[in-house]
């Protein structure tokens, strides 16, 4: 009884990827090619989106980038927190740790964009961790 419910979980968990509930679609690239919504924190560096309204900024849609959007994810990264010991706060950490990633965008795009973060909380084997992603305003 246990290996028909694996398969059943399996055989439905493949099926709604393709419907794009549990990812968003993607070519060979990477790429997005078709508008999703979807956690903000599970967006990759290089995609588009914007917030969806009303959701505390927790949920986004993704875009093709050639389609309107907000932002554009730059850079992604984890703190752990002897990492985050170093700085005085959290917000100093991811801005210090996005630092980089903005200086290059600026370099590569030619403008300089309203630098904003996605911040999430998660618990691991040994400690917690924050990880974060480095958001362009287009």
């Amino acid at each position: 009884m246990r290996v028909v419910s694996i398969a059943v979980m399996v055989a439905v968990t493949l099926s709604l990827a393709g419907c794009d509930v549990l990812a968003p679609t993607r070519d060979a690239d990477g790429l997005i090619i078709k508008d999703t919504p979807m956690p903000s924190t599970d967006a990759w560096v290089g995609d588009c989106f914007s917030f969806v309204e009303g959701s505390n900024l927790s949920y986004a849609t993704v875009v093709p980038c050639a389609q309107p959007h907000t932002h554009v994810v730059i850079g992604k990264g984890t703190l752990t927190e002897a990492k985050m010991a170093l700085f005085e706060s959290l917000q100093i950490a991811v801005i210090e740790s996005c630092k980089r990633t903005f200086e290059n965008y600026v370099e590569e795009q030619g403008t300089e964009p309203t630098p904003q973060y996605i911040v999430s909380r998660e618990k691991k084997p040994g400690g917690e961790v924050v990880n974060y992603s480095c958001l362009a305003t287009d």
